[in-house]
């Protein structure tokens, strides 16, 4: 059996590789003051063209490990919920959980990849032939030669984790002390989140309006915390080894 203090440590790693990924989307999406926000298709962004290369391995391997992190996290998380969940009523929010978070774990690697190598063709194209229009083309049909998965990993890990948490959160299942926490633990998910804060930053003048990139992936660290509330709550009731 997984002790507290183990079970503690994944939670946190699970933490750690979601704000890598924090980390990663400000590589791949942050502009300096004035820099042009325009982009060509949906996705490609003229800015690409001025970032640094490192930037965008950087991306990528924050990815890669943060993936790694992610699902020692989440995978614990469900242990906790399904031993927590006993009545059979509740028992379909953990298997609707397990399922996004396997889902995000084979997804969210490739996500960033795929945003960052569609930034590199789209510069190295350019690098090479001059014309802005004709390298965000030939980017724009790699990355809408992806996008089918895409939008389902979207739908499954950050759409539906986020109805499940909310779900979890407003039947109790985790144990929050008072209706205005549950209001507030509403927004620990990846939709909520950059809805509702994402958004207000927006309007806020650079270089705050830059931290809407990195609230999405905050979300799902914040699920990660509403772990730690349960492991808490489940150590005091006696349902996991301290």
């Amino acid at each position: 059996m997984e002790t507290a203090r183990k079970t503690k440590k994944l939670l946190i790693a699970g933490i750690v590789g979601c704000l890598l990924y924090v980390i990663g989307d400000f590589l791949f999406a942050a502009t300096g003051k004035g820099q042009t926000t325009e982009t060509i298709g949906l996705f490609t962004k003229v800015a690409y063209l001025d970032m640094a290369e490192w930037r965008m391995w950087a991306s990528i391997l924050c990815g890669f490990v943060g993936t790694i992190l992610y699902y020692m996290g989440f995978h614990r998380m469900y242990g906790l919920l399904k031993i927590h969940v006993t009545e059979p009523k509740n028992q379909i929010w953990v298997k609707l959980f397990r399922a996004a978070y396997i889902m995000g774990t084979v997804a969210w690697a490739w996500v960033h990849a795929m945003f960052m190598t569609n930034a590199l063709i789209f510069k190295y194209v350019f690098e090479a032939y001059g014309e802005i229009q004709t390298a965000a083309d030939i980017a724009n049909r790699v990355f809408y030669a992806n996008a089918p998965g895409m939008l389902t990993a979207y739908v499954v890990c950050d759409l539906g984790l986020a109805v499940i948490m909310i779900t979890i959160v407003w039947k109790k299942i985790i144990p929050l002390k008072s209706t205005g926490a549950r209001i507030l633990a509403t927004l620990c998910n990846p939709i909520m989140m950059p809805g509702v804060i994402g958004n207000l930053f927006t309007l806020l003048p650079w270089p705050i309006n830059q931290l809407d990139h990195g609230t999405e992936s905050f979300g799902h660290a914040l699920v990660l915390m509403l772990g730690l509330i349960l492991l808490k709550e489940m150590v005091k009731a006696g349902e996991i080894a301290k």
